[in-house]
């Protein structure tokens, strides 16, 4: 007969697997659809937080933001996309630099992509496990974060005044939990993720799936590529990936200066396919021998003076020609003003992107949990001293908020008293809000008074109806 086991090892088995599955994290995942406003997973320490009056208010204004933006542009650009971009490159490599975080926009064109860089000046940031947050902090996170991400399901691409105020501050900063949730809305699964610097300049790498499809990867990095050592060690790591597709959209117009030739130069080299508006390369740098254009929407005066395009305003005349956009692009929220200019490449590259030399092998990243928990992945940057606005300095932008476009006279004659536009969105946020948890409204009634809201919005940030 087999000796019994004292009863007194099962306790010493099972206590400590217990505290530990009690002291687990929360995954970037379950971060990611907390921060979208969609329900984790039951046995999620952010399940309970799910049920706070401040979390259900989160995910209320997130949702009917998110709903009113997959509408009235993400599906539609979908829609353009498959018909479009069936172009083999775009299941390969997509460089999408100048959009910040908008993993949105890229998604929606290349769904398909191995692999998507992002570029951007915003820091790459952290997300501090939401389990582990006092109330109100919680709630005054969840609000910066769901503010930063306004514009962009509004417009479909992020701005850089709001996110300067958003991403600098709190518990949720940086571009990180923006491409989280954005990642959530649209339905992936993140894999893992990890803080990376291959070039030296910081970077997060998220593995995410989707479906029965294999795995697929996102980068973002906190990069210069304006002319000069930066941006010269971002492009060779960028083309040691081989040619794929380029994105470029609310991208500034830099690249129409000389102090951006460089990447210029790397992007009409190591694409085989770009998609783009008239902020992005020039018109006259597409070689006709080299590539085939097609020009949609319609082309109207830049928003910034300076940058209009004789040729680009030409091409509608032509067979390039492709008919109109259902959807805004760009600075043009509206559909009848924006274009979209499709170039594919018929000829040889003028000179294969540069692999990246040899070198030794850098340590491990970090998973961004492990990161989060010791220590934050990258300094957070200073606060600047207030300085007058004619000698403040301004860096090269990956994103422009609309009201840096106006000309100087229509600044001299803006009235003084006039309300920022931050604080104008927070008080139509405020009465956004009232509108929701006014009892007396019929459904109807309710979502009239939410799109006149939502109209003024988007008027404060200096744009048009989409």
């Amino acid at each position: 007969m087999l000796p019994r086991v004292p009863r007194i090892f099962l306790p010493a088995l099972c206590f400590p697997v217990a505290a530990s599955l009690q002291a687990a994290p929360s995954s970037p995942q379950d971060q990611a659809q907390f921060l979208a406003g969609l329900p984790v997973s039951s046995g999620s320490p952010l399940a309970e937080l799910q049920k706070s009056a401040d979390y259900l208010s989160h995910r209320d204004q997130l949702s009917k933001k998110w709903d009113y933006g997959r509408k009235v542009r993400w599906e539609a650009m979908q829609s353009w996309a498959r018909k479009h971009l069936n172009h083999g490159s775009t299941r390969g490599v997509v460089r999408y630099l100048f959009g910040g975080p908008d993993f949105l926009g890229a998604h929606a064109f290349f769904p398909n992509a191995d692999t998507l860089v992002l570029g951007g000046l915003e820091p790459v940031g952290a997300v501090v496990p939401p389990e582990s947050l006092a109330a109100p902090a919680l709630a005054a996170s969840l609000g910066a974060t769901r503010q930063a991400m306004s514009t962009a399901l509004f417009a479909g691409y992020f701005v850089t005044r709001e996110m300067n105020v958003q991403l600098r501050q709190g518990n949720f900063w940086g571009v990180l939990p923006l491409l989280y949730a954005q990642l959530a809305l649209t339905g992936n699964k993140i894999v893992s993720a990890e803080m990376v610097r291959p070039f030296g300049s910081p970077g997060v790498k998220i593995v995410y799936r989707k479906g029965m499809r294999g795995p697929q990867t996102l980068y973002y990095f906190q990069a210069n590529v304006a002319n000069g050592a930066e941006g010269g060690r971002f492009l060779s790591w960028l083309g040691s990936m081989g040619e794929g597709a380029s994105y470029l959209k609310a991208a500034s117009y830099l690249m129409h200066s000389e102090g951006f030739s460089q990447v210029r130069s790397f992007l009409l080299n190591a694409s085989t396919l770009v998609v783009e508006d008239d902020s992005g390369i020039p018109f006259r740098h597409f070689d006709p021998g080299l590539w085939k254009i097609k020009v949609f929407g319609e082309y109207n005066q830049p928003i910034f003076s300076g940058y209009y395009q004789n040729d680009f305003r030409d091409a509608y005349a032509t067979r390039a020609n492709s008919g109109p956009l259902p959807f805004g692009a760009g600075y043009q929220v509206s559909s009848d003003k924006a274009n979209i200019l499709l170039a594919t490449r018929t000829g040889p590259a003028i000179a294969r992107a540069k692999t990246q030399p040899k070198k030794k092998p850098e340590p491990a990243a970090r998973p961004v949990e492990t990161a989060v928990a010791k220590a934050k992945p990258e300094p957070r940057p200073a606060r600047p001293a207030v300085v007058a606005e004619a000698t403040k300095p301004q860096p090269p932008r990956t994103t422009v908020y609309l009201h840096d476009a106006v000309s100087d006279s229509a600044q001299a004659s803006a009235s003084p008293a006039a309300p920022s536009p931050r604080k104008s969105l927070i008080a139509l946020e405020a009465e956004e809000l009232r509108i929701r948890n006014n009892p007396s409204l019929s459904r109807e009634e309710r979502m009239r008074q939410l799109r006149e809201i939502w109209q003024k919005q988007l008027a404060v940030m200096g744009k048009t109806s989409a």
